[in-house]
């Protein structure tokens, strides 16, 4: 949730090795035009004898310098990207994003979570009865805790401070979504392709676009998908994609990963962050 004193749910840095030109001092010998004295005979008019003088030319000479010369090499190039905390309107955005791709799916005939428990339980199938009934009384609950909670979270975003109610409440949620989690893994084929789960996935597709910033050396953000508006920010993900645009390649599934996690975290912290970036960077996640 976003307040004043945390406007930003994590900042992490990539490196991307990417080829360089580089401009080196390079000692080389080199020919230049110079003032040279030389010594020259003549006979003196006088005397009738030769005689030497010195006299300045300009003459090629060459001579060691140090002088600027372009050569590539692979360095690591870091990249820090910023994923702010959504402002209030952000938020009733992504919200709205969400109601209308769940109205557009239930109009083209996909089934919400609900429906199709219900379905399951009236009808029986690869889904039994008592799962069924169930995680639809669950979701229910869950949604009532997520409201309530999300009124707490306006208010005090630390933990460690929250209320006895508060508390109660965040573990209550803590519990209810680990139970639900572990009866729709069992029955992910059958949810994955639910109007919720297509809602869900647009909304968290909506954070990333809108919230993935780079930080440059003088701290300030710039926009990693520019554009006025979501459609923008994806036609530009779009583009990014077919020209195989390289740190986009690098950081994509970090950013889904930040993104996902905080979205479905009820109060996740920078050091949660950084143990989820530590199994990434592992390959255990």
């Amino acid at each position: 949730m976003y307040t004043k004193t945390n406007k930003e749910i994590y900042k992490f840095n990539v490196f991307l090795e990417q080829e360089v030109e580089k401009q080196i001092d390079v000692e080389k010998e080199v020919e230049v035009e110079k003032e040279v004295e030389v010594e020259k005979k003549r006979k003196n008019p006088d005397t009738g004898k030769m005689e030497t003088y010195a006299v300045t030319e300009k003459k090629k000479v060459k001579e060691k310098q140090i002088v600027k010369e372009a050569r590539k090499s692979k360095d690591k190039i870091e990249t820090v990207f910023v994923i702010k905390q959504p402002t209030r309107r952000q938020m009733e955005d992504a919200d709205m994003e969400f109601s209308i791709e769940m109205s557009r799916c239930v109009k083209g005939g996909i089934l919400t979570k609900a429906m199709l428990l219900n379905k399951y339980s009236d009808a029986g199938g690869m889904m039994s009865e008592l799962d069924a009934k169930s995680l639809a009384k669950m979701y229910g609950e869950l949604a009532e805790l997520q409201t309530k909670f999300t009124n707490f979270k306006l208010k005090e975003q630390d933990p460690e401070k929250f209320t006895e109610k508060q508390k109660e409440v965040y573990e209550d949620i803590t519990t209810l979504r680990r139970t639900i989690a572990t009866i729709e893994t069992n029955y992910s084929a059958l949810l994955n392709h639910t109007a919720d789960n297509r809602a869900q996935n647009k909304v968290i597709s909506w954070y990333l676009l809108s919230l993935t910033n780079t930080e440059s050396e003088d701290k300030s953000l710039t926009p990693f998908f520019p554009g006025e508006t979501y459609d923008d920010k994806k036609e530009k993900l779009y583009e990014m994609e077919e020209e195989e645009h390289e740190l986009l390649g690098v950081v994509y599934d970090k950013l889904m990963a930040f993104v996902s996690f905080w979205y479905f975290s009820v109060s996740a912290n920078t050091t949660d962050f950084e143990e989820l970036e530590k199994d990434m960077n592992e390959g255990s996640f």
